[in-house]
């Protein structure tokens, strides 16, 4: 009975904690609002079945984003399809203005353009905030390889968004 409660308050904790930033990040992987769901069901779903393996409670976030990473390639091969861009856009914040919506239209696309290698370090460090430590540890990579991955594919979302004459700051 103790150990149920535990694993129940781990995997509460997994959940409170991480979320906002697992279904952003889901969002900017599959590009689209259901897949998005459905990944973060099966990150969840897979969470709790090994909520046991998970010893040092301070990993939690990089645990439960190196499982979302697993099953995204699971997904990605069972979909197998390509998505619209009018689909990708779909859950996003509704009020915003024309050329906020335009912006983030460019910037998701920009971001599906990029190959996973490089799609995953801009997501996490960029725009979800995570130290490049926390990211290695996710992507199970080097710190040294993520920051040149993130680098470079920074460079490429700025090649790409420039390619399309999107301008990113105030004019």
């Amino acid at each position: 009975m103790a150990i149920e409660t535990d694993r129940r308050k781990k995997f509460e904790q997994c959940v409170e904690a991480c979320a906002g930033s697992l279904y952003r990040v889901a969002f900017r992987l599959t590009g689209n609002a259901t897949l998005a769901n459905e990944l973060v069901q099966e990150t969840y779903l897979h969470a709790w079945r090994s909520i046991d393996s998970l010893k040092d409670t301070n990993k939690l976030r990089s645990w439960l984003f190196a499982i979302m990473r697993n099953q995204n390639s699971k997904i990605v091969i069972k979909e197998n399809k390509a998505i619209s861009t009018t689909d990708q856009i779909e859950g996003i914040a509704t009020a915003e203005t024309t050329r906020q919506q335009e912006l983030r239209r460019a910037v998701q696309e920009a971001v599906n353009e990029l190959d996973e290698k490089h799609r995953l370090p801009v997501l996490l460090v960029s725009m979800e905030g995570m130290t490049v430590d926390q990211a290695a540890e996710i992507l199970q990579i080097p710190r040294g390889t993520v920051l040149s991955r993130l680098s470079r594919g920074r460079e490429k979302l700025k090649l790409i968004l420039t390619s399309k004459k999107i301008q990113t700051f105030a004019e």
